[in-house]
């Protein structure tokens, strides 16, 4: 109602720092020279006072109205003093009404608490004032608590409170009797243990649906306390984990064998301080070299940033060092560590990788993104591999689980690479981690941690290292019970019942003071971080709101920066922070001691607060250039969620108005940064969050992020997903006439139906996509679209069509002036040749694509090089020049990123080893990968790699096996592709696998016994393949019509491998068409050849030993025999090695019938026991023995 003679509304300012009133133009604090800033709005828990006065109209009936100010203005003095006294804020005082804050905008542990004393004080500060002046002036308070929104009012300039906690004050103030304090049920259980209340129950109140629970306030039973700073929390209850690490810290130096130990719990269970303290034992103990970084979950553009800063311990790099700076100091740690010479070729390349791997764009910058990042993993390697030669080496990870993928595979790589050498990794990781990496097993030693709670015992003894005494029991009981265990909950329960008074010391212990109770703490951690938060001086916490803006860790003069925005006490507040635990600084970084203290700092502030802040932080980055690239993640991560905020409030003070043009440009520029890097996991979350931003709305910026978005998904063979972005786009393009974004997204298109074996699709696809970058005139896109089309013919098996496609990518990367491209053209030209048999012509291209690649530094590119050199020297029969070459290589690929070549020299080694008699080691490559390859879902590697674990099955024995896995391979191939030479590669897996097995009838079930294989490679090989199983088949005339010309073939190609298995099938099959002189001439072209296998080499001897028998030239065929079983003894082929024995009894045949019989029936024996029938082999060595075929002989191959 109306209020006549009600005072001015008066607008009370107090200073931030003290509490004091001051002018409110002021622009220092005359109280502290605190300098003034203007409050914004925030997000608070308050408690709001609200006090009445009665009988006031009353008295302005009957009093002059300025003896009634007066008297005012005398009261409410008291009253206001009585408010700041226990530092509350007067909120605005309405004719005879006070409304009063407490915790906003200096808040306290125990707000509530202070304003119900403080209402309880305003009482008899009133009842005094009356006595003194003769007057019956009473009042009537209510205080209520929760939370609200304070800050400035726009229209006048008041700092107020809103919310219905504010209107709920008001109507338990009309509750409430003259001299009364009526609380709320917040107020209450904050304060039950501290105050003495009568409870009013429940109790109506106008405006509100609920009826409101309410009390009144007697008097305060206990006396205000303060906290004080709390201790470092001691290592207890670990001593089993102890143990373990300790274990594992003298095994790894002992026996020089690499381990890994991981340390798994939730927040706060004490991951870091283990970690500290097998740190402190590595370097105590064993003098180790130490090495940390950690991983942090957002805002570090370099994706190797853990191991970026523990490396730069090594290098004594400084972020703020220039490149040339930087430069020197790696080559110096490089030389120091490697005892190279300091003009080393290998220390340079090494220094490169490192520079890349701490953020200098400079460095590698002409690499593609893939090969770049391979060297910054060898140059990891290397360093640290020269570390741990010197001595023991420690590198520690902390909060792995929000490290990147590329460096979860690094650690693998390391310890792989590492795995004899003294080296131990500690790694600490939330439990989350386990969704997406897993450490992989090897031959270094693995032991993971998982942190429990302590037990109860161990968790008492915490809690008297932690008050430093004994502990009344109710207080250790509900402390033990609230911790739960975690060691970071008791530590912080305890700094918490310190500072809020509960805990009194006395002498060497503790106790709680009388009255004191203890039952009622913040029920969760997020509670008690909150108040202590709400504890912090208006700097310290305005400083740890800026902190919690940048996020869980960052660099001291960014928070610096931000600060000084809007406060320039930066380094008191930061050392002070520091002080109470809440941060921690090492060196030019700073990081929160507990995410869940930054997620609640940041929650306090509002939504406009929060723009403001990351658009001021977003600025200062743009302000200040340095790493650029390493500050891309930051730019895009700050500007969006500037933008997204101020996209649902509206304008928005201090946030530029073009934010939502600057967020997606930054996120434009970072989701480029990170294609161009291959990191499709980060591309494709930038894309996600621009297109966020960008809405619905057809423009050429949301076409170009679903394009990045869609290639991501598609390396990360999201195909569905990424189809649907490609579809968007080109409905969009379509709509706005963007033929360039039509060309792009049929070129991804195009990737992504190869991805999917629609190869047929993908080149109609690919066709459109190069047509239209012509039309454009870009020679860029259309070189790019023509690389992936001949990729996709030479999928299919069209050598010729791949080779017109790639030759003219390459002639346009020679028109742009990209030498580095053009190595990589040359190279898949290289492929090409030697996929169609041609590998002369592979030689000369890889030759020139190595010198291309050497002159441009790339060597990344230089190992693709040489990993296909290595496959042609394998074809060539070289088979100790492969193994070289590919050993070398699968190292170097161990560290690397790509699974696809990895997968391909894999295959390559299990080939080496197969044709090299070690038959359990080439199962255990080709299993290998196979692995790799149906992890990314490629087909055609998967059967390349099934063909030689096929292969390696049959050698050994292991025939069911074997012809499971060709089942597979099968149904692989018959789930759906257009794919010809994919099918070719699957049915000759079986052709030649049955062959080897003697079971040509497998064959059969298959294909026809007419069907060639003429679209896929090494036609000459696979002839003579077919060759075998006709002569198996006992089809001598049609076995003789493929083995001539498989020698022709063969021999014209110069593969002396592919020669050297066509000799010795051709020796079979002549001798099985009464040709024996034949059979011994191709037998001893097969020994002086260099290329040959020792599969070839025995089946040309067993061909002589039969042709020998022929012309009855026993002790001949014995010696061939002899010297066929010395070959096959150190090999791991079981199947040959029985099958011997069988060849020789047929050849007994021709002289002595029951001898013969006898050594069949040993023979096969010996196959049973394998589980082999190889009725294939008995037939051909059979016919061999004592030939039926009696046609002429067509052709007349020439050995040679």
């Amino acid at each position: 109602m109306a209020r006549t003679g009600a005072a001015p509304i008066l607008h009370l300012v107090t200073c931030g720092a003290c509490g004091e009133v001051v002018p409110e133009e002021a622009r220092f604090c005359p109280a502290c020279g605190h300098a003034l800033q203007a409050r914004v709005d925030e997000r608070r828990v308050v408690t709001v006072l609200f006090a009445d006065l009665v009988r006031f109209t009353s008295l302005g009936e009957s009093m002059d109205p300025e003896h009634l100010k007066n008297l005012v203005d005398r009261c409410f003095e008291g009253l206001v003093a009585d408010v700041a006294a226990f530092g509350g804020q007067v909120d605005k005082i309405l004719g005879d009404a006070i409304v009063a804050l407490f915790g906003a905008p200096v808040a306290h542990e125990d707000d509530a608490e202070r304003a119900v004393r403080a209402a309880l004080q305003m009482q008899q500060t009133l009842a005094a004032h009356a006595s003194e002046i003769g007057l019956s002036v009473e009042m009537r308070v209510g205080v209520n608590t929760g939370e609200v929104l304070v800050g400035a009012l726009r229209s006048g300039g008041d700092y107020t409170a809103m919310g219905d906690v504010v209107n709920t004050a008001s109507r338990l103030q009309t509750m409430a009797a003259p001299g009364q304090v009526v609380v709320g049920p917040f107020t209450h259980a904050a304060t039950r243990d501290v105050v003495r209340y009568v409870p009013l129950g429940e109790v109506a109140v106008r405006g509100r649906e609920e009826p409101v629970e309410a009390w009144v306030a007697h008097e305060a039973v206990a006396l205000p306390g303060h906290r004080p700073r709390r201790t470092r929390t001691p290592l207890v209850g670990r001593d089993a984990e102890m143990g373990l690490l300790s274990h594992a810290l003298a095994a790894a130096v002992t026996h020089s064998r690499a381990h890994l130990v991981l340390l798994v719990g939730e927040a706060g269970m004490g991951k870091s301080r283990l970690a500290d303290e097998v740190v402190c034992t590595a370097h105590d103990e064993h003098a180790a070299l130490v090495l940390e970084g950690r991983c942090v979950p957002y805002g570090e553009a370099n994706v190797w940033w853990p191991i970026a800063e523990a490396l730069a311990q090594v290098c004594g790099v400084e972020p703020a060092d220039a490149l040339d700076v930087a430069a020197e100091r790696c080559r110096s740690a490089v030389v120091e560590a490697t005892g190279l010479a300091g003009d080393s070729p290998d220390v340079g390349r090494v220094a490169e990788g490192l520079l890349f791997l701490f953020g200098y764009h400079g460095a590698l910058r002409d690499l593609e993104p893939s090969r770049a990042r391979d060297e910054a993993g060898r140059a990891v390697r290397v360093l640290l591999e020269a570390l741990a030669r010197r001595g023991p080496l420690v590198l520690v990870l902390a909060e792995l689980h929000w490290a990147d993928q590329l460096v979860l595979d690094l650690v693998d790589k390391l310890l792989d690479g590492l795995r004899s050498l003294p080296l131990l990794i500690v790694a600490t990781a939330r439990p989350e981690l386990e969704s997406r990496w897993t450490p992989r097993p090897g031959r270094h030693n693995l032991v993971v941690v998982n942190l429990d709670p302590l037990a109860r015992a161990a968790a008492s003894r915490l809690l008297e290292l932690l008050l430093g005494g004994e502990t009344p029991s109710e207080v250790r009981e509900l402390l033990l019970d609230r911790g739960g265990g975690n060691p970071f909950f008791l530590e912080e329960l305890v700094a918490l019942l310190d500072e809020a008074g509960v805990l009194q010391r006395d002498g060497g212990g503790f106790r709680v003071p009388a009255g004191r109770q203890v039952r009622e703490l913040p029920a969760t951690l997020h509670g008690l971080v909150a108040a202590r938060i709400d504890g912090l001086a208006p700097p310290l916490r305005s400083m740890l709101e800026d902190a919690a803006v940048i996020g869980r860790t960052g660099r001291t003069d960014a928070l610096a920066a931000l600060t000084a925005s809007h406060d320039g006490a930066a380094s008191a507040a930061l050392d002070d922070l520091v002080a109470d635990e809440l941060l921690v600084v090492d060196g030019d970084t700073w990081a929160f001691r507990s995410e869940v203290v930054r997620e609640v700092a940041y929650g306090t502030l509002t939504m406009a607060e929060r723009a403001r802040r990351h658009a001021t932080l977003a600025l200062w980055l743009d302000s200040t250039g340095g790493r650029k690239t390493e500050d891309l993640e930051l730019l895009a991560h700050h500007w969006s969620h500037a933008a997204e905020l101020a996209g649902e409030l509206g304008a928005v003070a201090g946030v530029p108005a073009d934010v939502r043009e600057r967020a997606l440009a930054a996120i434009e520029r970072a989701a480029a940064y990170a294609e161009e890097r291959d990191n499709a996991p980060r591309s494709a979350r930038l894309a996600d969050h621009g297109l966020r931003l960008v809405g619905e709305e057809n423009s050429p910026l949301r076409r170009r992020l679903l394009i990045v978005r869609a290639s991501a998904r598609g390396e990360l063979r999201e195909l569905d997903a990424a189809r649907d972005d490609i579809a968007a786009v080109l409905k969009g393009a379509e709509e706005a006439g963007d033929r360039a974004s039509q060309a792009h997204a049929l070129t991804v298109l195009g990737q992504i139906e190869q991805h999917e074996s629609h190869l047929a699709t993908s080149t109609a696809t690919l066709d459109r996509a190069v047509h239209l970058w012509r039309e454009i005139g870009d020679r860029r896109g259309e070189a790019g679209a023509l690389r992936v089309l001949g990729m996709t013919a030479l999928l299919q098996g069209e050598n010729e069509t791949a080779e017109r496609a790639i030759s003219e990518a390459l002639e346009a990367f020679r028109v742009v002036g990209d030498r580095r491209l053009e190595a990589w053209a040359l190279q898949n030209l290289a492929w090409v040749a030697m996929m169609r048999g041609d590998n002369d012509t592979a030689d000369t291209r890889l030759h020139e694509s190595i010198t291309a690649f050497s002159e441009n530094g790339d060597w990344g590119g230089l190992g693709w090089a040489l990993g296909l050199l290595a496959w042609v020297r394998f074809n060539q029969g070289d088979l100790v020049e492969a193994e070289r070459l590919g050993s070398q290589i699968v190292e170097e690929l161990r560290q690397a990123s790509d699974p696809w070549p990895l997968g391909m020299m894999t295959v390559l080694l299990s080939n080496v080893l197969l044709w090299t008699g070690r038959t359990a080691e080439a199962i255990e490559r080709a299993q290998e990968a196979r692995r790799v390859f149906a992890s990314i879902g490629d087909r055609w590697g998967e059967l390349q790699a099934a063909g030689t674990l096929v292969r390696g099955l049959v050698a050994a024995g292991r025939l069911d096996e074997a012809f499971a896995a060709v089942e597979t391979a099968h149904e692989l191939l018959c789930s759906g592709t257009d794919d010809r030479n994919l099918r070719d590669i699957g049915r000759f897996v079986a052709v030649a696998s049955a062959a080897q097995a003697g079971e040509p009838a497998r064959w059969l079930e298959w294909a026809s016994a007419d069907e060639q294989f003429d679209s896929a490679p090494f036609v000459g090989q696979q002839q003579a393949t077919l060759a075998l199983v006709h002569l198996q088949l006992g089809d001598v005339g049609a076995a003789l019509q493929l083995a001539e010309p498989a020698l022709t073939v063969s021999g014209v190609k110069d593969t002396k491998g592919a020669y050297a298995d066509a000799a010795s099938v051709a020796a079979l099959v002549y001798a099985a068409a009464g040709r024996p002189d034949d059979a011994l001439a191709f037998a001893q072209k097969v020994e002086e050849l260099d290329g040959g296998t020792y599969a070839d080499r025995v089946t040309a001897l067993t061909a002589a030993g039969l042709a020998h028998a022929q012309h009855g030239r026993l002790e001949d065929a014995a010696t061939a025999f002899e010297r066929a079983e010395t070959i096959l003894a150190g090999t791991g082929d079981r199947l040959r090695q029985a099958l011997l024995p069988l060849a020789r009894a047929h050849a007994l045949e021709a002289v002595d019938a029951a001898v013969a019989d006898r050594a069949l029936t040993a023979a096969r024996a010996q196959l049973d026991a394998l589980g082999a029938k190889a009725p294939g082999w008995d037939t051909a060595f059979r016919l061999a023995a004592k030939p039926t075929y009696t046609a002429e002989p067509v052709g007349g191959a020439e050995p040679g």
